[in-house]
């Protein structure tokens, strides 16, 4: 189960990422497709490149990345294209894209770490290329050969069962298996591991899809939380009210999955309401264009083609009305039950802030991160909220959300679902573990601002004593690299950055403009590439990371450089961290160590060791 439930996550993660282009697909399909409100053949005809040729190509680069870097997503890319020049069917090959390129990335990676301790100095740009050729070419034939009609023989079967139980009427009944999973919070592996690669394909066929309708559709959740609302009382009532607005208007269900899970029976409630909607959609041949995400009923409206609104609207409506009344019935035979639980969840939480307030005290907070299933729902809105009170308290901390199971080893403080407290902490077992029933229990954040608030720095114009590990570790450092010109070395070191969170895709372009501007070369053999304007909005933490290039870079004007530094941060930040860095390369003596440093620990202790030089001279 939790390697099935690892998987899932993995390919929801890969479509979040892409859930732009899906959009942008379903908003050509809802405006100039067939189905349309202004038909036009000559746009529509966009539609069949994005859907054959450049959404699996993407998913197949984003799917080898995420295992094997840059090089694994190009290999995934080519592999999926040879899979794509052997399809004579016309399905689309997004599904197949999504499970072959993390097996490539693998593959990869696996060969670059196993060709690492083989290759000759200064042989590495060869090798490493040379590889990675041979590996696309030779799995790409395979897929041409093999692999594509394996998988149109797949695809065939399931999209035949898809079309079987869409014919007979018979899709509602997955309700029975949708409405319990999700309320596990299982809700983004059913979506965007498996319901939206069978809608895509049927959309491409009839222009609209039933299956972007089974897990997004908000009006059980909506109906569970009208009759929590209806029972609630005092503050907890406005917390239902936050709920049912954020539920609703803004698509993020797990906001309620809690609720769910304080009254386990509410969960049939649920599922009858999700059969009752599955059915009225199914009998009105109700569909969507695209994937709604995230699953506001307003994305759900605006990605039904025109004349299917008010079929929407209908299972909608008729999956809350059911679902309300159930729980509503629940709900008023144990109200006193609830009351009782919410009491009780709440004095947990105040022991368990208790216990870990006194340690805090002692110990700076450095880092403060909100982990969920997906990493991009629930925990996203936690680390707003929590932000938000940070600032009115006049504290300042650096506070992020990401998935339980990618937090990093510098979080001091990790916040989860109780349901997901035991796999945050396998995730990061050095950080402290606070569990959460509700990311709107206002009440929660006071608490724990109030408990351990003596643990922050309250200077929020202060950042002269930023610590290295919120923005510096060994995952910030990159070794043995090379690159033909200094404009691939500042897109190694820009996608490094991204990947570590720290900036958004568009900081790669600022990158390279500054470099048009004027040369980052400063010296000692050591380029300091950044953007063009401190307060950029792409930055979105303050970090380093440093690319060694054993070979040199030529970077003009007869210079070269052989360690490049990227330095992000906004007004507040950057500037201590420029001083930092400025103060490390001076000594020619520590630069060259670093150039010729052999592991990541070397030049972590390094650069740790210029820096407490620095904050000694203070």
């Amino acid at each position: 189960m939790k390697l099935l439930d690892r998987i899932g996550r993995f390919f929801s993660t890969m479509v979040f990422q892409n859930v732009a282009c899906l959009v942008a697909l379903g908003m050509l399909r809802v405006l100039f497709g067939p189905l349309g409100w202004w038909p036009q053949q000559g746009i529509h005809q966009l539609i069949d490149p994005l859907t054959i040729y450049f959404i699996p190509l993407l998913f197949a680069y984003t799917g080898g990345r995420m295992m094997g870097g840059h090089r694994g997503g190009v290999v995934s890319a080519f592999v999926v294209l040879g899979m794509i020049a052997g399809n004579t069917s016309s399905y689309s090959m997004i599904l197949p894209a999504m499970l072959v390129s993390p097996v490539m990335g693998y593959i990869i990676k696996k060969v670059d770490k196993w060709l690492e301790a083989w290759i000759p100095l200064g042989l590495e740009l060869l090798c490493y290329t040379v590889a990675a050729g041979a590996i696309s070419i030779a799995f790409a034939l395979v897929a041409f050969y093999e692999i594509t009609p394996l998988f149109v023989h797949m695809m065939s079967f399931i999209a035949a069962g898809a079309e079987q139980l869409v014919a007979s009427g018979y899709l509602w009944p997955l309700a029975i298996i949708i409405e319990p999973a999700k309320v596990l919070f299982f809700n983004n592996v059913i979506n965007h591991g498996i319901l939206e690669p069978l809608g895509i394909n049927q959309a491409r066929e009839l222009g609209k899809s039933i299956f972007f309708l089974l897990e997004t559709n908000p009006g059980p959740g909506l109906g569970l939380l009208l009759a929590y609302y209806l029972h609630a009382k005092g503050m907890e009532k406005g917390n239902v009210r936050s709920s049912l607005i954020i539920h609703v208007l803004g698509g993020i269900h797990e906001v309620y999955f809690p609720y769910a899970i304080l009254k386990p029976v509410t969960i049939i409630p649920l599922i009858i309401g999700g059969v009752a909607g599955d059915f009225v959609f199914a009998y009105l041949n109700a569909g969507l264009v695209a994937t709604p995400s995230p699953g506001s009923i307003m994305v759900l409206m605006f990605m039904a083609p025109k004349g299917m609104h008010m079929a929407v609207l209908a299972g909608f409506l008729v999956s809350a009305f059911i679902s309300f009344l159930g729980c509503y019935l629940v709900i008023s035979k144990s109200s006193s039950k609830i009351s009782n639980h919410t009491q009780s969840v709440r004095e947990v939480v105040e022991l368990q802030m208790a216990a870990d307030g006194n340690t805090m005290m002692n110990k700076r907070i450095n880092k403060i991160v909100f982990a969920c299933d997906a990493g991009m729902g629930s925990s996203a809105m936690g680390a707003a909220l929590l932000r938000k009170k940070l600032k009115e308290s006049g504290l300042f901390i650096e506070v992020t959300n990401c998935s339980v199971d990618e937090l990093s080893s510098d979080a001091d403080i990790v916040i989860s679902h109780t349901h997901l407290t035991e796999r945050a902490k396998l995730s990061a077992p050095s950080a402290r573990h606070f569990s959460i029933t509700s990311f709107l229990d206002k009440q929660f954040y006071e608490d724990f601002i109030s408990k351990i608030g003596s643990g922050f720095e309250r200077n929020s114009e202060d950042t002269s004593r930023i610590t290295e590990s919120t923005v510096f570790t060994m995952d910030h450092i990159l070794l043995q690299m090379s690159a033909k010109h200094k404009e691939e070395a500042i897109e190694q070191i820009g996608e490094a950055l991204i990947r570590l969170s720290h900036t958004e895709p568009m900081f790669i372009q600022e990158l390279h403009q500054r470099e048009k501007m004027l040369s980052t070369y400063i010296g000692n053999g050591v380029a300091i590439p950044h953007g063009v304007n401190v307060d950029s909005k792409y930055i979105r933490k303050p970090g380093i990371v440093i690319t060694q290039y054993p070979n040199g870079i030529d970077y003009g004007n007869g210079k070269t450089a052989y360690l490049l530094i990227a330095v992000v941060g906004h007004h507040q930040e950057k500037p201590e961290l420029i001083s930092r860095i400025a103060y490390m390369i001076e000594s020619k003596q520590t630069v060259d160590q670093m150039i010729k440093a052999t592991s990541k620990k070397e030049v972590y202790e390094l650069v740790c060791k210029s820096f407490k030089a620095m904050d000694g001279k203070r």
